[in-house]
């Protein structure tokens, strides 16, 4: 399984075009910062705002990068049947792919860090221990919020084997499901009952709010929740997809 894994980085790291639309987020973000910066009434809000919008552009671009390099790729070549006849079996194929997201939406979002840390510094912004108590979580929850994306988009990758209806699949949780809700919420009286907390991203922004406000159980809870009902659970029903899947060897 480590050969595997291995393979896998090596593969996915040395694709071209995902690090390209790496690369021109980050071009935005600092464009967007720095065309507006000097003129804002607050230096330092100004930057912490900006970068989260910007860290959203991000993360939709760290999903793409893993659904192609890590699961489109894998379907198109049918290398999952080479791989499964020289002994691994599909539970671990699936963890394994699994753990590649992990990894791979790990190391972007280092990089991410280390880029805005850089940002901080050039432009001479300084944060409270609020502000940077927020922005870490905001990245922490950027991570499980692109994980769970990406691995409930995966099953729709393995019921269909197709690249199409797998980017769809994600389009659908990433920009789809919460616009419509939040359309929905805005015009009825379904804002009372905070549906958005039982979606990903909710689930991921009431985890911050607990962590931010000192309430550690709640933040805790939230944070379990969303790792439960949608990785962990998304991950035993591509494994339970997987295993009843006719392949031709």
């Amino acid at each position: 399984m480590r050969r595997l894994l291995e393979g896998d980085m090596r593969r996915v790291v040395s694709k071209i075009l995902p690090w390209i639309l790496l690369v021109a987020a980050y071009i935005y973000m600092v464009v967007s910062i720095s065309t507006k910066i000097d003129t804002s009434l607050n230096r330092d809000f100004f930057f912490l705002e900006k970068v989260e919008l910007s860290y959203q552009t991000v993360l939709m671009i760290i999903g793409f990068a893993a659904l192609i390099g890590i699961y489109a790729d894998e379907f198109k070549s049918m290398s999952m049947i080479t791989v499964i006849g020289r002994g691994i079996s599909r539970e671990k194929f699936v963890l394994a792919k699994f753990l590649d997201v992990c990894i791979l939406t790990l190391q972007m979002e280092l990089l991410t860090i280390v880029y805005v840390m850089i940002l901080k510094v050039s432009f001479g912004v300084s944060f409270t221990a609020l502000e940077t108590k927020y922005l870490m979580l905001t990245f922490l929850m950027g991570y499980i919020e692109t994980l769970s994306y990406v691995v409930i988009a995966a099953i729709f990758y393995f019921l269909s084997e197709s690249a199409a209806v797998g980017m769809f699949a994600y389009l659908t949780f990433t920009l789809i499901i919460p616009v419509t809700l939040a359309l929905v919420m805005s015009m009825t009286k379904l804002a009372k009952y905070h549906p958005e907390q039982y979606f990903i991203s909710g689930m991921t922004g009431s985890a911050v709010s607990g962590f931010i406000m000192g309430d550690f159980v709640m933040g805790m809870a939230y944070l379990f929740l969303s790792l439960v009902i949608y990785v962990f659970a998304a991950v035993v029903i591509t494994i339970a997809i997987f295993r009843k899947k006719e392949l031709d060897f």
